[in-house]
């Protein structure tokens, strides 16, 4: 296992986000290859990302950085058209194979024009409605084509090349059906440990396309059918291109808030279209911290080949991420550049619908998995053969001939700060990043008024498909032991089963761990205990599937429990403030033996415990308790649900918009719900100055939470993001993270009249539904958020602090 620092690595690496498998197609046939390179004609300057075509022909390529290009021809004799925007263009006409490598100069071509006729209308607004309706006709004309796509990623830190990927795929795209890929060859140096075929066109992003995804930014395109509403559009200048006159045109969104590009593109006026874009997000493409910094730049070109339509045929990025947060955090700067060659379109192939049916899953056999690497090394020699992929540059073919296998990504970007050692420290890695063997080991300790203080260890680890752990520790109030295990083992391919053991003493209403040592300390600060405790000896078993085909993932649980329940009384007073006021009892919890079966659908988004991002989800739990039927001593139902719902509220084009929260709890109940069983609707931690809260619960509620058989919640919580920093140009804060949000609460529950005797409920079941309303600042120092809380249904008045919700 790596360190979960080395797969934030990876993770952040944009080439490695969206890494799959695909089949190996067999590599073309040799063709004879050109080599060359073209300079400038004046001062013999290499001009990169000059294009090649071979005339007549969908073929062609790119030169590098340092001039040079290799391209293989089809068939003879041919004539390659050479191009580059401010030059006359060269055709260089071949019987054959040349012998050695060309040198093709361009000259510069002055260009004289009779004069701009300037209209009452922004001229470069005309060119580009231009650009956009004659782009509304062909891309009519486009439904299907294929062709073969390269591509390169150069990843480097502040000193040099760390690791070099390429790939060569067969492109296959349907206006329905979207990109498919068969991967031809990868190349990567030794230092990657990648056993997937990489795409290649599926990290080509075509900046003529209406909208672009850049980063799970939506970026409205330069061509969009709104373009002129969400750009200004400026004529720099102008060019000339085999005769023809070239219009450059600076882009700007019209405001900050538009998610769109910076940078210029090139329109050939004749026909007005695209014929190259240097393009940079603009002002609203920024993240949350960690992300300190993603910057990204972005150059395309465009040929229509002869025919009508306007197609990619390079892409070059260079994209710097940093991930910084103040002293806790730091990894150094990650540098990828990217260059890509479409090549070899087809657009009267006519592709079969079997071509995009998902791919079947890899065979899992040692002899399939023998082929699968011999069809691996022959696809990759491919990249080896000149001609097929973009030339390296010098200090990319020195990349490959000096790294090896232990010059990992790890040791390149290792990362800095409290919170990179801690997790080193707890993943089980040495200072050096090797593992440690032996099992997984997790410290229990808390603190509260009826353990006193809980020492003890969790061990895990996992055996083949089998999760096993054992627990044990020691409470210091009682000086009694706790221990237990638990061990869950597949049955299916997405069913599991599960059996746990627990002794000891358990609060009442569920706890995260988080929350118990939340707890802890506000106790030992001289703070109030929010929790009641009971003791326990619990068996419990489960069987759960995972369901498929329902558009959204679904877990059902069906568990079966056999506990016994004994009242556990106060033990200390104890407080690290020595304060004079004692703990208040511990409630008794309804004494007996308890046999139940219990139900779980967990519909949607995965569950984030710490609070830092929202979603969509239902959960819904039941547990029915019958003497008659399963013995014990408690006969009742409970049934109870929560429902998160997530909506984007405006600039949905952003990464992270704002968005409005809600979360509706509902639960009811039949029978005598013993105590220990009873309902919670959580309130803050703490009852001083400064509480601890959470979305959720109800903020101006410290101290202790409502209980009941029935209960009933409503919480919403608007995110404004940075807007509001935004709209007072106060950007350094919005870069920094920082966000207002608009929060509220409602809830109550309720209790069966016949307990309202009983001391244990006393303040814990509300008269009336409680009602507040707050504002919260969120991204202090990064994860944190200050929320001030006013109660509406009575005089009350909470300050409190608690994780940022980051996404």
């Amino acid at each position: 296992m790596r360190p979960p620092f080395s797969r934030l690595l990876r993770a952040c690496l944009p080439l490695l986000l969206c890494v799959a498998a695909a089949p190996t197609a067999p590599p073309a046939a040799a063709q004879p290859t050109v080599t060359g390179r073209v300079v400038d004609g004046d001062t013999g300057e290499p001009l990169p990302a000059a294009t090649i075509q071979v005339e007549g022909t969908y073929v062609g390529t790119i030169t590098n950085r340092e001039g040079r290009f290799a391209l293989d021809v089809p068939r003879w004799p041919a004539t390659l058209v050479v191009r580059y925007i401010g030059y006359a263009t060269h055709r260089v006409g071949l019987s054959g194979p040349p012998v050695g490598t060309l040198t093709v100069r361009l000259d510069p071509v002055p260009l004289e024009l009779d004069g701009i006729v300037v209209t009452g209308e922004n001229p470069a607004a005309a060119i580009m409605r231009r650009v956009i309706e004659r782009k509304q006709q062909w891309r009519a004309t486009l439904d299907q084509y294929r062709a073969e796509a390269y591509n390169r990623f150069t990843i480097r830190n502040d000193t040099g090349i760390v690791s070099i990927i390429e790939s060569l795929t067969r492109v296959y795209w349907d206006r329905e059906k979207g990109l498919k890929e068969v991967v031809q060859a990868r190349r990567t140096t030794a230092n990657l440990e990648i056993d997937a075929f990489l795409p290649a066109a599926e990290f080509v992003l075509n900046l003529y396309d209406d909208d672009v995804e850049v980063a799970g930014h939506r970026l409205i395109g330069v061509t969009h059918p709104k373009a002129l509403e969400a750009y200004t559009f400026t004529l720099e200048g102008t060019r000339a291109l085999d005769g023809q006159i070239v219009y450059d045109i600076g882009v700007r969104p019209r405001n900050r808030f538009v998610s769109g590009f910076v940078g210029r593109v090139a329109v050939l006026g004749e026909v007005y279209a695209l014929l190259e874009a240097e393009l940079q997000p603009g002002p609203a493409f920024y993240f949350p911290r960690p992300l300190e910094r993603l910057t990204a730049t972005y150059r395309q070109q465009f040929s229509s080949f002869g025919g009508e339509a306007w197609l990619p045929v390079d892409f070059r990025a260079e994209t710097v991420l940093k991930i910084r947060l103040g002293r806790l955090l730091e990894i150094p700067a990650i540098y990828v550049d990217q260059v890509s060659r479409l090549t070899n379109y087809d657009l009267d192939v006519r592709l079969p619908d079997s071509l995009f049916a998902p791919s079947p899953a890899p065979p899992s056999d040692s002899a399939a998995a023998r082929t699968t690497a011999q069809a691996t090394t022959r696809a990759d020699s491919l990249l080896d053969r000149s001609g097929v992929a973009i030339p390296l540059s010098e200090p990319e073919r020195v990349a490959y001939a000096q790294i090896d296998s232990t010059m990992t990504l790890e040791q390149a970007f290792r990362p800095s700060g409290a919170l990179a050692r801690v997790a080193e420290i707890s993943d089980g890695e040495d200072a050096e990043g090797s593992r440690r063997p032996g099992p997984d080991v997790t410290p229990r300790l808390w603190y509260n008024r009826v353990e006193g203080g809980h020492l003890g260890l969790r061990l895990g680890r996992r055996l083949g498909p089998v999760s096993l752990a054992v627990e044990a520790g020691y409470q210091m109030g009682p000086g009694t032991l706790t221990y237990g295990g638990r061990m869950e083992l597949p049955l299916l391919r997405r069913t599991h089963a599960g059996l746990a053991y627990r002794y000891g003493i358990d609060p009442n209403t569920p706890a995260t761990v988080t929350g118990i040592l939340a707890n802890s300390l506000r106790v030992l600060a001289g703070g109030d205990d929010y929790l009641d405790y009971g003791r326990v000896e619990r068996v419990r078993g489960w069987v759960r599937h995972r369901v498929q085909g329902t558009g959204v993932p679904l877990t059902v649980e069906l568990g079966g429990r056999a506990e016994r329940h004994v009242p556990a009384a106060k033990t200390t007073d104890y407080d690290l403030r020595g304060r004079d006021a004692p703990f208040r009892p511990n409630p008794a919890v309804d004494p007996g033996r308890l046999r139940s079966v219990t139900l779980a659908l967990a519909l949607g988004d995965d569950v984030d415990p710490v609070g830092l991002a929202g979603g969509n989800r239902f959960v819904l739990n039941a547990e029915w308790a019958d003497r008659e039927v399963f013995g014990g001593d408690f006969t009742f139902t409970r049934l109870h649900a929560t429902l998160d719902v997530r909506l984007k509220t405006f600039l949905r084009r952003r990464l992270i918009p704002p968005t409005l929260d809600v979360r509706l709890y509902a639960g009811t109940s039949a029978g005598p719900v013993p105590f220990q069983r009873l309902m919670a609707l959580d309130g803050s931690l703490g009852g001083g100055a400064l509480n601890l809260t959470s979305f959720g619960r109800l903020r101006t509620r410290a101290g202790r939470p409502y209980l009941g058989d029935r209960f009933a919640g409503v919480f919403w919580e608007h995110s404004f993001r940075a807007v509001p920093f935004e709209l007072l140009n106060l950007y350094g804060l919005a870069r920094r993270g920082y966000n207002l949000l608009l929060h509220g609460g409602h809830g109550r529950t309720w209790l069966d009249g016949r307990r309202r005797g009983d001391a244990r409920y006393d303040g814990l079941v509300p008269p009336r539904w409680h009602h507040e309303l707050g504002v919260s600042l969120s991204g202090l120092f990064g994860l944190l958020r200050l929320d001030a809380t006013w109660r509406l249904d009575a005089r009350d008045f909470s300050l409190g602090a608690g994780l940022a919700r980051v996404f």
